[in-house]
């Protein structure tokens, strides 16, 4: 149960570390509390067409991660907050140069509804 998704514009010479950078994130995710290291899955989207408005960065790194809902807004805050550093120490050398924009989200799965 929680999903880490990592999509990418083709752009970025980071893709070439993408491997790296969903093991960091596992790792990261799964050293936190009330997480289940053994139930949480990575997977990246390269995106080979994308558009950016006016004066935005030419490519993006987005990161949704997916939690069960129920934890509390400190806990999901603080989940968000780590995952978001290790982006930004894995995609620093586009951020550097202005190349990326980089957001992450975190959402709740609702326990009523999942199913595995």
């Amino acid at each position: 149960m929680p999903h880490i998704i990592l999509e990418t514009t083709a752009d970025l010479p980071e893709n070439a570390n993408v491997p790296d950078i969903l093991d960091a994130l596992v790792a990261r995710l799964s050293s936190l509390e009330s997480v289940d290291s053994k139930a949480v899955k990575a997977y990246h989207n390269l995106r080979s067409v994308w558009a950016m408005g006016d004066g935005a960065p030419p490519g993006f790194a987005h990161c949704t991660v997916a939690v069960m809902s129920g934890r509390s807004e400190e806990l999901r805050s603080k989940i968000s907050d780590e995952m978001y550093a290790v982006l930004r120490e894995h995609f620093a050398q586009s951020l550097e140069l202005q190349e990326v924009g980089l957001t992450l989200e975190l959402r709740e799965m609702n326990k009523a509804t999942y199913r595995k």
